[in-house]
């Protein structure tokens, strides 16, 4: 959710923004003084007004403009025992992964959401283009509300959506209760008709300068006092606790990543490909996560972390609608590759990372993929050169696997001294890397292709081709393969669990 404040500003001027924002000292207006959810100085509605404008904030304003400016605090990238983002195989560095927007999406039940810089959105091309869920922005502190709302709100359940309400707060302008009743009163309410998302509080960066810091000039003590109020008001309202939208750098910075929440559900954003990341401490787990807010659905795009009837009992708050508990506080057991993920862990092939979370969205890279298929094959006694024929691998944490690798005829490099060891794996080569670690079996690759991306005159073709015909691998649900994508450790799982199975 974002401001018109941000709109055809350079990046120069979003710095300057954020020194505003994120590093001003106190603002004249509405500081509160004591620990309590109302400000000391409650703005009147013709001064809300004037600072929230025509079209006010939408979700994700605050996370877009810190990643901007290289404020934000994303997720680490290195895991303990296995690697960071890695790439492609012999032959010429591959084609990169598709950047975040276009049409970019992580897997799962695909999601939106709107407010009035959308205007009046179409809904037919937004289920269209695979959207399920969404939701619509109705108020902002106790003056704004959506002009659009009707129109969105209505229109995406019309076309067979499951949609919501959110609300925007501005914590120092009013008290958490009379922000709640407006925001109940004008769209914020909630029916177990399957069909109607919790309530939805988006709590965030401050995007108004005029309103203080970041943290709209409020303690973490205060800050956690007015969400709690909200959220008890609201639940009173409809019945329903709202879920809470924000980002685990805001959530630390102004709540002291208070553990006081963990009945709200989490709508969490977070714009990279290696998934949601570390989440705040009120949470195990996300039902939602914002993954970009530049496609490729209109407004923020996001995913929801479970399967569709999952989602349908979320909506009618049934108890079973949260995730169980997976392998890995970032994997659920009811997601696309827990399965695989669980057996992989359970193998010692990955042991995850420090937080507790295994990432899986995170591509593997070249020195980790290596690190993992030793493992697959048993650690087995290898004793590596002092020396080493790849020239690049010197200093890598897994120059071991690397060498036993090339050793087995695995990988050979590039000009037979460059292995790339920081690459992304893509997956053609990991089709190679199976093909030949399960001995270069005899095989004849059929005269037509099993996926439409890659020809049979592709230099891999044949790997590729014995991995549809072993059923390692299916492919995409559009008939490709995408051989110049990199592995995500999700898929990555996968592939290994299954061939495990079969070698």
């Amino acid at each position: 959710m974002k401001t018109t404040l941000s709109t055809g500003l350079t990046s120069a001027a979003l710095a300057a923004l954020l020194a505003v924002t994120c590093l001003a000292g106190p603002a004249a207006a509405a500081v509160p003084a004591l620990d309590t959810d109302m400000p000391a100085n409650s703005l009147s509605e013709a001064e809300q007004s004037r600072i929230i404008g025509e079209n006010g904030s939408r979700m994700g304003q605050g996370l877009h403009r810190l990643t901007v400016t290289g404020d934000a605090q994303l997720p680490a990238p290195h895991e303990t025992g296995s690697a960071p983002a890695e790439a492609d195989p012999q032959g010429a560095v591959p084609d990169p992964a598709e950047p975040l927007g276009g049409n970019w999406r992580p897997p799962g039940i695909q999601g939106m959401d709107v407010s009035s810089h959308q205007g009046n959105v179409d809904w037919n091309r937004a289920w269209a283009q695979g959207s399920r869920f969404a939701y619509a922005k109705a108020t902002e502190g106790t003056t704004y509300k959506n002009p659009n709302f009707n129109q969105q709100y209505g229109g995406s359940y019309n076309v067979g959506m499951v949609r919501g309400a959110y609300h925007f707060a501005l914590p120092n302008v009013s008290s958490a209760v009379e922000q709640a009743n407006y925001f109940v009163n004008n769209g914020g309410g909630w029916s177990a008709d399957g069909k109607t998302l919790p309530p939805l509080l988006d709590i965030e960066y401050n995007p108004y300068a005029s309103l203080g810091n970041t943290c709209y000039n409020m303690s973490a003590t205060q800050m956690v006092n007015w969400i709690k109020a909200f959220s008890n008001q609201v639940k009173a309202r409809t019945g329903r606790t709202p879920m809470i939208y924000t980002t685990t750098d805001w959530w630390s910075r102004c709540t002291g990543n208070s553990a006081a929440f963990g009945d709200n559900p989490l709508h969490i954003a977070s714009y990279n490909e290696v998934g949601a990341g570390p989440l705040p401490a009120s949470w195990r787990y996300y039902s939602v996560w914002q993954y970009s807010d530049t496609g490729p659905f209109v407004g923020d795009s996001n995913v929801w972390n479970g399967t569709a009837a999952g989602l349908t009992a979320f909506a009618r708050n049934a108890a079973e609608a949260a995730p169980a508990p997976g392998p890995f506080k970032d994997v659920p057991a009811n997601s696309q590759f827990a399965k695989d993920i669980t057996w992989l862990k359970n193998a010692g092939i990955a042991t995850g990372y420090a937080d507790g979370t295994y990432r899986p969205l995170q591509p593997v890279s070249r020195e980790a993929m290596a690190a993992f298929l030793y493992r697959v094959k048993g650690s087995p006694a290898y004793t590596p050169p002092a020396q080493s024929a790849f020239r690049d691998i010197a200093g890598s944490e897994f120059y071991k696997e690397i060498n036993w690798l090339r050793a087995k005829g695995v990988a050979k490099g590039w000009n037979g001294n460059q292995f790339g060891p920081k690459l992304d794996i893509g997956r053609d080569a990991m089709a190679v890397f199976l093909y030949r670690l399960a001995g270069s079996p005899a095989y004849s690759a059929p005269r037509v292709s099993p996926f439409k991306d890659v020809a049979v005159n592709n230099v891999y073709y044949k790997e590729i081709s014995w991995l549809a015909a072993t059923g390692i691998s299916t492919g995409w649900s559009d008939g490709t393969f995408r051989p110049f994508d990199p592995v995500n450790r999700d898929a990555m799982a996968a592939f290994l669990h299954r061939y495990d199975t079969k070698f």
